[in-house]
């Protein structure tokens, strides 16, 4: 298994292929299984994709708490990465939390970042959406055993903790003044931001404010579709960040 140490974090990643650098970065309960279906599509393509668990997920090394400013903290992991596997430049791929990292590294790090894929994106708090989707995400997990033997599968002894950590953070109240919309005027590489129609977690407005404050985006709406288009129309969702990509960052790109 590959491993990369990352100040005190063992860090486990996965590559597929060879060409541009695609780097995909999970959500708050992910891990590098979320890509596993879309890795072989990017190699495929020409792309080198490269997926990783952040610390506290999946492989990687357990954290059992994490701070208030823990997106700041994963965009110079992502970064503190890129530079381990000796990589100039990449295209950053994300869902949610994910996408939110992504966003942040593009705007602190012009000069690494090629391209984004946002899928799902947050950038501030939004209270009375976020109840609504919590409360959706505990009926899930009660009423549908598949997500947290999922969960298991990503995670292992560490599931639990996993969806605790996440519930944690976003629900506590100094959390709920969170708001990193500043960064976007900071953000000059192309971006495509994708929303699901159904997500329950965040409005359809979130992302067009994003996409709205961006100086070259993309926006693309799904219908029936939740917060995890990755895992909920694989093909489709590929064949649209292909299409992105070959557009802005084709295969002829130097890493």
């Amino acid at each position: 298994m590959p491993f990369i140490h990352l100040e005190k974090h063992r860090i486990y990643y996965q590559k597929a292929g060879a060409g541009p650098p695609v780097v995909l970065l999970h959500n708050a309960t992910g891990s590098t299984r979320d890509w596993r279906h879309i890795m072989p599509r990017l190699a495929q393509a020409g792309y080198q994709a490269i997926a990783y668990d952040r610390p506290g997920f999946g492989r990687s090394t357990p954290l059992a708490h994490w701070p208030l400013d823990y997106l700041h903290h994963d965009r110079e992991q992502v970064i503190a990465l890129i530079d381990a596997l000796e990589l100039e430049r990449v295209a950053l791929v994300g869902n949610s939390d994910g996408a939110t990292i992504s966003l942040l590294a593009a705007a602190a790090y012009p000069a690494r970042v090629a391209a984004v894929v946002a899928e799902s994106p947050h950038l501030w708090y939004e209270k009375d959406s976020l109840a609504t989707g919590f409360q959706y995400f505990k009926q899930t997990l009660k009423q549908n055993p598949r997500v947290r033997r999922f969960l298991r599968y990503c995670h292992g002894a560490q599931a639990e903790q996993v969806i605790a950590r996440w519930r944690s953070r976003w629900l506590d109240p100094a959390f709920f003044e969170w708001d990193d919309r500043s960064v976007l005027e900071q953000i000059s590489c192309p971006a495509l931001v994708i929303h699901g129609q159904n997500d329950p977690f965040f409005p359809v407005s979130h992302s067009q404010t994003i996409v709205n404050s961006l100086t070259d985006a993309q926006f693309i709406l799904l219908e029936d579709v939740g917060h995890t288009p990755h895992a909920e129309i694989v093909n489709d969702y590929t064949n649209t960040v292909l299409s992105f990509l070959s557009s802005v960052y084709p295969i002829t790109t130097n890493a």
